[in-house]
């Protein structure tokens, strides 16, 4: 798979069916790997993360909208809300090319951010949501490799600057078992560094593409994770998720 708009697209397309698929069954049942949320918050959420960035997407927006985005409603008719809002963010990121400057909250605002950003955001809660009826379907494996170089250049930057979380002292070492794709993670000087290579970490987390993607999302190890080293350091950095 070449993860490129297209397949970004197709990806954010997939994940959204399965999401609504699994919700349908009851949107007040319990989310274990949100706590504290059921599906309908989930998809509350969602419904509401995609309204905002079609708005900028619409608008070609280089700061952020002064626009108030509607509360999802309650009981099943969020269903409804979060199908609406999946729809035009669709035919948003089809409408943007990759290059295409707009505003982001990362340091990089491009069409290409969100068409990369939305794929992986209902990816993870997808996942979510399935938990709350049984064990989650895998992730697409090279989709999720790129997930995890997303999280690692993105996501844990940006959650460490804005809740100023301190990063952990010990390096992590993942390793894909499934096709090719290791990272080296540590913190140097309060940055994130991350090598794409074979190298030794305090803690190393061994599964396949899928599985490590749920790992450093925080959601727990999936069957065919090990983890060897310090489990301490492993657990840290997977608490940096947003």
């Amino acid at each position: 798979m070449v993860v490129d708009k297209a397949s970004f697209i197709a990806a954010t397309e997939r994940e959204g069916a399965a999401v609504l698929a699994a919700a349908r069954s009851d949107v007040a049942a319990p989310v274990p790997t949100c706590e504290g949320w059921i599906v309908a918050d989930v998809l509350g959420h969602l419904g509401r993360v995609h309204r905002s960035v079609s708005e900028i997407i619409e608008r070609r927006a280089q700061e952020i909208p002064t626009v108030e985005i509607p509360r999802a409603p309650e009981g099943p008719a969020v269903l409804e809300f979060f199908a609406e809002g999946l729809a035009r963010v669709l035919a948003a990121l089809r409408s943007i090319e990759p290059d295409e400057p707009v505003y982001s909250w990362y340091e990089h605002g491009t069409g290409g951010f969100y068409h990369r950003r939305m794929a992986h955001e209902l990816a993870i809660h997808r996942s979510d949501v399935e938990s709350a009826f049984g064990a989650p379907g895998p992730f697409e494996p090279e989709l999720a490799v790129d997930g995890i170089d997303e999280f690692y250049d993105v996501l844990v930057p940006f959650s460490a600057r804005r809740w100023r979380r301190p990063l952990p002292a010990g390096s992590l070492h993942l390793h894909r078992t499934d096709g090719p794709g290791e990272w080296l993670v540590r913190a140097v000087d309060g940055t994130v560094v991350v090598a794409r290579e074979h190298a030794k970490g305090d803690a190393a987390v061994r599964g396949s593409a899928s599985d490590l993607f749920r790992f450093v999302w925080h959601r727990g190890l999936g069957p065919s994770v090990e983890v060897l080293g310090d489990a301490t350091v492993a657990d840290e950095w997977a608490a940096l998720a947003p």
